[in-house]
């Protein structure tokens, strides 16, 4: 008897790992094989690698965004599971709003680096072309460092915007969710 086994990626990351139960029960009495990556990564691993992958939607949406032919299918689509729900925002001081920021082709921003397709074709599309700094993380905090004048990142709970003294500006990616990835063959 042949036991053939489906891989399946899934994220390790905290904010998503606690989730993955949905993707499991989508596995229900089918042998799969769990491979815990980093969810930035499962779109390119089951792009060239074939399985599947459970990740958020925004990491798809950003690999989608890349430059790659992709050939991937989102088999299913699951809206967060919770009221509060992640947003991809762009910060800046607290002391000044939006309206009195003055947003011009030289300011510095940090964004994360897993963003970076979505953060560029927001400039974009914004026609502002800032001087942009992609980092590994840690990024809210540079703003207060001095480093930027302003950060995008993800505004979940709030709790190190506020601790930082940020407010949001504007909301680049709010379509939270994760996806259930397929390569179509």
């Amino acid at each position: 008897m042949l036991i053939v086994f489906t891989d399946v990626y899934v994220p390790e990351n905290g904010g998503l790992e606690r989730f993955n139960y949905l993707a499991l029960r989508e596995f229900a009495g089918r042998q799969v094989q769990l491979q815990r990556v980093r969810g930035e990564i499962i779109p390119r691993l089951v792009d060239e690698c074939g399985g599947y992958g459970w990740t958020g939607n925004d990491l798809f949406v950003d690999y989608a965004l890349s430059q790659n032919r992709t050939s991937l299918r989102v088999v299913k689509l699951i809206p967060w599971p919770e009221q509060q729900k992640p947003r991809l925002c762009l910060l800046g001081p607290e002391e000044k709003s939006s309206r009195q920021f003055y947003f011009y082709n030289g300011n510095r921003v940090v964004a994360p680096d897993k963003y970076q397709n979505i953060i560029e074709r927001y400039f974009e599309q914004s026609q502002w072309y800032p001087y942009v700094q992609f980092l590994d993380g840690q990024v809210d905090r540079q703003v207060r460092l001095g480093k930027a004048d302003l950060a995008i990142d993800i505004v979940y709970s709030g709790r190190t915007m506020r601790e930082e003294r940020l407010s949001i500006y504007n909301t680049i990616f709010d379509q939270s969710g994760f996806v259930l990835l397929t390569k179509d063959i």
